[in-house]
């Protein structure tokens, strides 16, 4: 695991956060964050998703604000990028342990805005929700996201892909 404070120069993220934190960017409700049932619920964006099954890829009209990170980060091959909105609650919630992926993929989170959520990662400390924080790690880490108590929201960026 490794954590990258000021992961992008202050200009390239001012830009791509005043996007994703106005409030004309589309945010979409999810019904579950980790797992169909799990009663609990976020906002999200998908910039980049392949779908297999169905022969396509949904690629936001958005993905382009992406492409200076996704060339720092040395994207070879993108599984999924996704960006997650948790609204405030009351106590401190867990999302949920989950993966993101198997084999050589990895998981990169870039955090929005400083609150005092964070990431868990099993074996790791707590990595605090800091603006313009990049952690990298396996995508077979398995992780959860942890909500905010001191803002009106958490808004980070998922990462999945090969170096």
């Amino acid at each position: 695991m490794k954590v990258v404070d000021d992961f992008l120069p202050s200009f390239e993220f001012e830009k791509l956060q005043s996007i994703l934190m106005s409030d004309t960017f589309p945010w979409y409700y999810n019904d579950s964050l980790v797992y169909r049932g799990d009663k609990k619920y976020g906002l999200i964006h998908l910039f980049y998703n392949p779908r297999p099954k169905l022969e396509h890829t949904e690629v936001s009209n958005h993905f382009s604000i992406l492409n200076y990170t996704l060339q720092k980060l040395e994207c070879k091959k993108i599984h999924r990028i996704k960006a997650n909105l948790n609204p405030r609650t009351l106590f401190h919630d867990k999302g949920g342990y989950h993966i993101d992926g198997t084999g050589s993929t990895h998981t990169s989170i870039l955090y929005m805005n400083t609150n005092n959520g964070w990431t868990h990662i099993k074996g790791y400390d707590r990595v605090k929700s800091v603006s313009n924080r990049m952690v990298i790690f396996d995508s077979n880490l398995k992780h959860t996201g942890v909500t905010c108590t001191n803002e009106k929201r958490r808004v980070m960026i998922n990462f999945n892909y090969d170096f």
